[in-house]
């Protein structure tokens, strides 16, 4: 957390002192509020900011780059001033984060908004995508070590699609409204990247959220969509990348209600579309 002093010259800077602010949950990695008609992003993960000291930087190339699909760009400050934490204030996006009934219609809305996410003009820029894991390892809880070692090596054929990717394409960064209108949230990872990267990333949460039933169902609806064809071998890409090893709860999705989740029943999950992966490794699904 941050003191009350130090939000409150954020405030100041802002013009917004006074005004009502409002903690937003489910945020993991930074802290999140709504100030006044806006959202304000302060950056006190020091292990973060030691491994991207241009955080800030870095979201306000996303935002600009996502044009009207993401929040407009307000104000920022990239560094540490008078004690105060980089932070960046942007407009607020309409809707709101629906974890109550994930269902067909519900990612084949995913689905529609991250394939007009794809379409976006590919921009110049220093993000470029990299794997999260560095190294791949079986998980010591797993019921079927063998599989998954037959998997360590596994990679994709090369993306023939590189465009700009949010990155971190999940149920949680999406909001929805009444009229089934959908607004995307936390561009802070986004790079130019395969297209693949964001799609392993929302079927593995929505597989763990909900079923992989679910998430086949999602990766479908994009692919009837836009006409691609998508290799399974990103699956397991996105696997490694979640650290298998300690995977728990998602904290937003207790945060938005979905209490009724476990680490086991997280992991279970888990080894139910790796272990789908691995069957259908030569023909794919």
């Amino acid at each position: 957390m941050i003191s009350s002093v130090v939000l409150t010259k954020i405030l100041q800077q802002l013009g917004q002192e006074g005004g009502e602010v409002e903690v937003l949950k489910g945020a993991t990695s930074s802290l999140v509020f709504r100030v006044g008609e806006g959202i304000l992003r302060v950056h006190t993960n020091q292990d973060w900011l030691h491994e991207e000291p241009d955080l800030v930087l870095h979201e306000v190339f996303a935002l600009r780059a996502a044009g009207d699909l993401a929040p407009d760009v307000l104000d920022y400050q990239t560094d540490v001033r008078d004690e105060i934490p980089p932070w960046l204030y942007m407009t607020r996006s309409p809707g709101e984060i629906r974890l109550d009934q994930v269902d067909e219609q519900y990612v084949e809305r995913l689905a529609q908004m991250l394939a007009a996410i794809h379409t976006l003009p590919v921009p110049e820029s220093l993000y470029v995508y990299q794997s999260y894991a560095t190294e791949r390892y079986v998980p010591t809880w797993t019921q079927h070590p063998e599989r998954w070692r037959q998997l360590l090596a596994v990679e994709p054929i090369e993306s023939q699609t590189i465009r700009f990717i949010h990155r971190d394409f999940h149920p949680v960064n999406v909001l929805y409204e009444m009229d089934r209108t959908c607004y995307t949230i936390d561009w802070i990872n986004a790079c130019v990247g395969p297209i693949e990267v964001d799609l392993a990333h929302c079927r593995l949460n929505l597989a763990l959220l909900e079923s992989v039933e679910m998430a086949d169902h999602f990766l479908k609806s994009y692919l009837k969509q836009t006409n691609r064809l998508y290799d399974h071998a990103w699956d397991i890409r996105a696997v490694f990348d979640f650290g298998p090893e300690t995977i728990d709860v998602y904290s937003g999705w207790k945060a938005y209600g979905r209490q009724n989740l476990s680490q086991d029943n997280v992991r279970e999950r888990l080894e139910k579309f790796v272990l789908k992966v691995y069957e259908n490794n030569e023909s794919g699904y």
